[in-house]
């Protein structure tokens, strides 16, 4: 438990200063070990609790330095802090596994010190792993040339934080006593720095919470925003072709025309409410849809007739691509073709005017368990970072946002649903054409109907 009592310090002497070699007697080794506790207790009110720690450990104990190492199996994410008589005790977070061969390199080694450190050293010993903390200390502010200078070493590991591995290094330039540890003492002091650790991840867990509250209340804002607009431009035109009927000098030409409008915003707001109450359908986890036999060259071919009128009025062309044979799926004809249809409307959007929507189907082969569709488009890109999020509900480009294009962000999440009720898969991939255009493609992946022998 942390007190609310400030740290209370007691005098070490100077990293050069000769220390005597007299064993402190048992009474006063208790005195200062509950002096060290209650200073290392009292940190945890800090807002650096493990610089704290890491600094009383490595000043109180008679070291010269201190390190305290260990590794987050969870997030497979390693960290240090490192104190030294000279220089501020300082956290460094390893770069991710992977990221680079310097990375690699430096995850082994820290996973190697915490192995081979995993048995407590309660008395001076030489260090044997002098290049493997330097592989560490990459940067020349961490004290690099004066942890060259350290020889000896002392141990203790850290074992009693859920799912995290660690240990405790004091190092000395030259063998000295410091401060006896006996087994109940480093118990003591290495339950101190367990609770530090699991206070500093309880931190990053708490703030990575805030940041992703933050998020989601930017993509609440966003998406209100967003229905405001799609829903009060159709009631508006609606208002307005209402008003016009009522002049009593209307044409029955003008008449007509306004007819046409109520029709056509009355359908786009309808069309609206059931993509949003089917999103809502499809995330509650519906009951399994039946799969059928589908001929899925056939629904290509009729998504491509039904959408000339739509393609035409955008100043787009299509081209299909379906192979003679039959190629039949196992799923559901209105999920399939809703789903099509989605990214039919959705290729529409974001094709630059003039260019071509290709949607092809390959004609697998005999022992292909799956049939593909693609459907790409040239025109606004997706950045590579928005690639992974694009079927995450209400989630739109910055380039949708930039260009003003009409959505809500329901029918790529939409599509991923449908999709998954009829075990199909979809993937997107998004390169730069050059002249700010971007080739965009759509791959979905369907289980093949294999007939009785």
């Amino acid at each position: 438990m942390a007190s609310d009592h400030p740290p209370v310090m007691f005098s070490v002497r100077s990293p050069g200063e000769e220390r005597t070699s007299t064993a402190a007697s048992p009474t006063d080794r208790q005195t200062v070990a509950c002096q060290l506790l209650h200073t290392l207790t009292a940190s945890l009110n800090t807002p650096y609790t493990l610089h704290q720690v890491t600094e009383v450990l490595g000043s109180q104990l008679g070291a010269d330095s201190c390190l305290v190492l260990w590794h987050h199996r969870p997030t497979d994410s390693i960290a240090y802090t490192y104190w030294q008589s000279d220089i501020l005790a300082q956290l460094w977070q390893l770069p991710s596994l992977g990221r680079s061969p310097q990375s690699a390199l430096q995850h082994r080694v820290a996973e190697g010190l915490i192995q081979a450190l995993s048995t407590p050293q309660l008395s001076p010993a030489p260090f044997p792993w002098e290049e493997g903390l330097m592989t560490l200390a990459q940067d020349p502010g961490q004290g690099k040339a004066g942890l060259s200078a350290m020889k000896v070493y002392r141990s203790m590991a850290i074992t009693a934080v859920p799912d995290c591995e660690g240990v405790v290094l004091l190092l000395n330039r030259r063998r000295r006593p410091g401060l006896a540890l006996e087994e109940a003492l480093t118990v003591n002091l290495a339950s101190v720095v367990a609770i530090a650790l699991h206070q500093y991840h309880l931190q990053q867990q708490s703030q990575q919470c805030n940041e992703q509250l933050r998020y989601l209340n930017y993509l609440k804002e966003d998406f209100l925003s967003t229905l405001n607009h799609e829903l009060r431009t159709p009631l508006t035109s609606m208002m307005l072709a209402i008003r016009m009927l009522r002049r009593p000098d209307l044409t029955p030409e003008r008449q007509a025309m306004y007819l046409d409008i109520l029709e056509q915003q009355c359908s786009r707001e309808t069309n609206l409410v059931n993509d949003l109450l089917m999103l809502q359908t499809v995330d509650a986890g519906a009951s399994r849809t039946q799969l059928m036999p589908v001929d899925l060259g056939q629904v290509l071919t009729t998504l491509a007739q039904e959408s000339q009128a739509s393609l035409a009025a955008a100043q787009l062309s299509m081209v299909v691509k379906v192979p003679q044979e039959a190629v039949r799926v196992l799923a559901s004809a209105s999920h399939l073709t809703r789903a099509m249809q989605e990214l039919m409307t959705n290729a529409c959007k974001y094709s630059a005017p003039g260019s071509t929507i290709t949607l092809s189907l390959a004609q697998p082969k005999a022992t292909d368990a799956k049939a593909t569709v693609q459907i790409s488009n040239v025109g606004a890109g997706i950045q590579a970072d928005e690639l992974p999020h694009v079927f995450e509900k209400f989630r739109r480009g910055r380039n949708a946002t930039k260009d003003a294009i009409p959505g809500t962000g329901t029918g790529l999440a939409l599509v991923r649903g449908l999709l998954e009720q009829i075990d199909g898969t979809i993937t997107v991939t998004s390169q730069p054409l050059g002249d700010q255009l971007w080739q965009t493609c759509f791959s979905l992946g369907f289980r093949r109907h294999q007939p009785a022998a």
